[in-house]
C-alpha cells in the first residue's frame, strides 16, 4: 500500500497519495515511509505545518534517514523559520559530517539569507565530502553562479568577524 502512495506521488497526485499515506497509517504500524511520503505531499501542496508535522514524526521513527532530515528542515525554511531550519541541518551533520546533500541544501539557505561566508563554507565541505561526479558539478556550478553574484553585490560585512571581533573588544 505504501508502494502504490509512493507511485501516486511520483505521478503528481499530491491529494490522493497523502489519503492513500494516511490510510497507510490508519490500517498498519505507524513506518516513518508513510510519514516521511505523506510529508512530501503536503510539500508539494504546499500545506508546510502539516509537511512539518509529518517530517518531525518521520525522523522520530527513522533517525538515520536523510530524506526525513531534509524534509524537515526544507518545510520549515518553506515557513521562514529559517533558523530552526539551519538547527535541522547542523543537527543531522553532527552525526553525518560526510553527507553531501545536506551540505550543499544548508549552503542554500545560507545564501538564501545572505550569509554568504557560510554558504561557501558549506559548499566548501561538500566537495570535501567526496561527492559523485553529477553532485561535483552540481556543486561547482552553484559556486560559481554564488561568486559571480558576489561580485555583482555590493559590499556586505562578514557578521560572523564583526561578532567575533566584538566579543574580544
Amino acid at each position: 500500500m505504501v508502494e502504490q502512495a509512493y507511485e501516486q506521488l511520483k505521478e503528481g497526485y499530491f491529494e490522493e497519495a497523502v489519503e492513500s499515506f494516511s490510510s497507510c497509517l490508519l490500517d498498519g504500524p505507524k513506518e516513518a515511509k508513510a510519514y516521511a511520503g505523506r510529508g512530501m505531499a503536503y510539500f508539494q501542496l504546499k500545506n508546510w505545518p502539516l509537511a512539518v508535522s509529518d517530517f518531525t514524526r518521520a525522523k522520530e521513527l527513522d533517525a538515520e534517514d536523510a530524506e526525513n532530515w531534509i524534509g524537515l528542515a526544507m518545510s520549515l525554511a518553506m515557513e521562514n523559520k529559517m533558523y530552526e531550519a539551519i538547527d535541522v541541518f547542523e543537527g543531522f551533520l553532527t552525526g553525518h559530517p560526510h553527507h553531501v546533500r545536506t551540505h550543499v541544501q544548508l549552503a542554500q539557505l545560507y545564501y538564501r539569507l545572505g550569509v554568504i561566508g557560510k554558504g561557501h563554507q558549506q559548499l566548501e565541505a561538500a566537495l570535501a565530502a567526496r561527492p559523485s561526479l553529477p553532485e561535483r558539478r552540481s556543486i561547482e556550478k552553484l559556486k560559481n553562479e554564488q561568486l559571480v553574484l558576489d561580485k555583482r553585490r555590493y559590499y556586505r560585512p562578514d557578521f560572523e568577524a564583526l561578532r567575533k571581533q566584538n566579543r574580544t573588544a
